[in-house]
């Protein structure tokens, strides 16, 4: 029992540690977060068989009535799961994300909602993640787009792929991924992230 504790707490700080890799070169911008501003700040992780984007939504303490509202929509001062989920299900409708020029579906995965008084508080993150597959990836470049369209009027956003050595859990015989580029618009709304992808070893006896 012990040992599987102590697995969790270690998945969640390298969970923890990668996440502060993957945005450390965005620090200037994060750190110039303001508690009239909605930061939304979305990590893609792309696999041979999957494609993520983890989104961690902060609103300061000015905005964070209106962002609330969009939430809560019952307005009882508790956010439920179904809330939670469907508070996702809008977020979802504001992202256009294509591969390869193709508009892709995207899927809620999890949708995580800290309490009302720490949303309030400016301290409180909602956490959501989203799935897509990427179908059949051949042995060439590939360009992913994403557009984030949520709450613009008060929102400022961040966009980055984290680094595949750091994320990747598909065995070697799935192959690999390298990112090779990554575009973003002056206010990181809309970006681009361009990759190849390897097959494994044992791709060609198949």
């Amino acid at each position: 029992m012990g040992e599987k504790v102590s697995e969790i707490v270690t998945a969640s700080l390298r969970k923890f540690a990668v996440w502060c890799l993957a945005w450390a070169a965005l620090l200037p911008h994060a750190s110039a977060h303001r508690i009239d501003e909605y930061l939304q700040a979305t990590l893609v992780i792309i696999e041979p068989g999957s494609i993520r984007l983890e989104i961690n939504l902060t609103p300061g303490t000015d905005v964070a009535a209106a962002v609330l509202a969009q939430i809560d929509r019952n307005g009882d001062g508790v956010i439920s799961a179904e809330e939670t989920n469907a508070y996702g299900e809008a977020l979802k409708r504001d992202l256009a994300v294509a591969l390869d020029d193709r508009p892709v579906d995207l899927k809620l995965a999890s949708a995580q909602c800290p309490s009302v008084d720490e949303l309030r508080s400016g301290s409180g993150i909602v956490q959501i993640v989203f799935t897509v597959p990427p179908g059949v990836l051949t042995a060439q470049p590939h360009r992913l787009e994403i557009h984030n369209r949520h709450l613009p009027a008060m929102s400022v956003y961040l966009l980055n792929a984290g680094q595949p050595q750091f994320f990747n859990t598909a065995p070697p015989e799935a192959g690999s991924i390298e990112i090779t580029a990554q575009k973003r618009s002056v206010n990181q709304d809309t970006g681009t992230i361009e990759f190849i992808f390897r097959p494994g070893a044992n791709a060609s006896a198949k």
